[in-house]
C-alpha cells in the first residue's frame, strides 16, 4: 500500500451513502463469518458465505512481517502475534464494509468485531498499528485515529521510547548522543581523544537518522515523517559540529612527539597530560626576533 495525504472532500458524504446502500443491499452472511488463519497485523483469513475470503483491515496499518526480500519491520511480528492472539482459527466475527469493498490486488476491505469490539482500533489502542485514511473509505477513520491517540498517550508499542527499534526509541538515543558532542575538545591528551569518541558517536547517531530510507516501509516513513522534523536542526548543527572537531583532534594526532613531550614538560607534575598551548607556553619575545625566527599566527585555534 502507498500512503496518501487524504483532505476532506464533498464526495466523502456521497460515498459514504454509496457504501449504506451497499451494506443495506448485501445479504446478512456477507457479514459474518469465522477466522481461519491470521496472515499480518492487518490481514486476515475469513470463511465469509462458504468461501475463504482475504480481509484487509481497513483504516490500520501495520508493520511489515511478509514482504520478500525485506526484514520485518520494527514490531511486525508483535502486531501479527496480537491478532492471532485475539482472533484465533475458528473465532466468529461480524464485519462492515465501507464505500469501496476491494482493494487494487482484489482484497476485501472491512473492519472485524469480535462481539462488540473494533478489532482494527483495538489494534491501534495497543501501538501496533498506526490510522490511515484512503478515499473513499472514511467511514472508521475516526474510531482508529482516537485509539491510536491513546497508544501514543501511553507510549504503548511504536510510540514507546523504551523498545529499542521503534522510531521514538531511535530519535530519543540519537539526541541524547547528538547533546553529548562537547564543544571543544580540551586541554589534555585524554579529555581530547575521549570527547574526540563523543563527537564521533554523535555524528554517527545524527547520519543514521539522515541516511534512514523508509520508502518501502509505509508504518515507519509515517511515524518518522513528523518524530524527525524537531531533529532537523539538531542534525545539522551536530554534523557541522563534529565535523569542526574531527579537524582539531587529525591535527592533534598529527603533532609531531615532541612537541607532547614538551607539553607534558611544561604541564609538570600535573596529571592527566597536559596538551601543549602556545599562547601560555612561550614568553612573548622581542619584535625583531620574530622577523629572524617566524613563529605561527596566535590565531591558531589551540587543541
Amino acid at each position: 500500500m502507498t500512503k496518501k495525504a487524504i483532505g476532506v472532500s464533498l464526495l466523502v458524504a456521497g460515498a459514504m451513502a454509496v457504501g449504506a446502500t451497499a451494506f443495506t443491499s448485501s445479504s446478512a452472511s456477507e457479514h459474518r463469518g469465522t477466522v481461519i488463519p491470521v496472515i499480518d497485523g492487518d490481514t486476515v483469513d475469513i470463511m465469509v458465505s462458504g468461501a475463504k475470503t482475504r480481509i484487509q483491515l481497513l483504516n490500520i496499518a501495520t508493520p511489515q512481517t511478509k514482504q520478500p526480500q525485506r526484514s520485518a519491520e520494527c514490531l511486525g511480528p508483535e502486531a501479527a502475534g496480537f491478532l492471532e492472539r485475539t482472533l484465533p482459527a475458528g473465532q466468529k466475527v461480524t464485519l462492515e464494509y465501507d464505500a469501496q469493498r476491494t482493494d487494487h490486488e482484489g482484497q476485501t476491505l472491512a473492519v472485524v468485531y469480535k462481539a462488540d469490539q473494533l478489532i482494527n482500533s483495538e489494534i491501534a489502542a495497543q501501538g501496533f498499528g498506526i490510522a490511515i485514511k484512503f478515499d473513499p473509505n472514511t467511514k472508521f477513520h475516526g474510531q482508529v485515529s482516537q485509539a491510536q491517540r491513546e497508544a501514543e498517550s501511553a507510549e504503548r508499542g511504536l510510540f514507546s521510547t523504551k523498545i529499542a527499534c521503534t522510531i521514538p526509541a531511535q530519535i530519543n538515543d540519537a539526541m541524547k548522543a547528538m547533546h553529548s558532542v562537547p564543544v571543544e575538545l580540551g586541554q589534555t591528551v585524554e579529555q581530547a581523544d575521549a570527547r574526540a569518541q563523543q563527537a564521533a558517536a554523535g555524528r554517527a547517531a545524527a547520519d543514521a537518522l539522515q541516511a534512514q530510507d523508509r520508502k518501502e516501509q509505509l508504518v515507519s516513513a509515517a511515524l518518522a515523517e513528523d518524530a524527525l522534523a524537531p531533529a532537523l536542526e539538531d542534525l545539522a548543527e551536530t554534523i557541522e559540529q563534529t565535523a569542526d572537531l574531527e579537524i582539531q583532534h587529525e591535527q592533534q594526532v598529527a603533532t609531531p612527539s615532541k612537541k607532547v613531550n614538551a607539553g607534558r614538560k611544561a604541564a609538570g607534575k600535573q596529571s592527566p597530560t597536559q596538551l601543549p598551548e602556545e599562547s601560555k607556553a612561550e614568553e612573548p619575545r622581542p619584535k625583531k626576533s620574530q622577523t629572524n625566527s617566524p613563529r605561527k599566527s596566535k590565531k591558531q585555534s589551540h587543541p
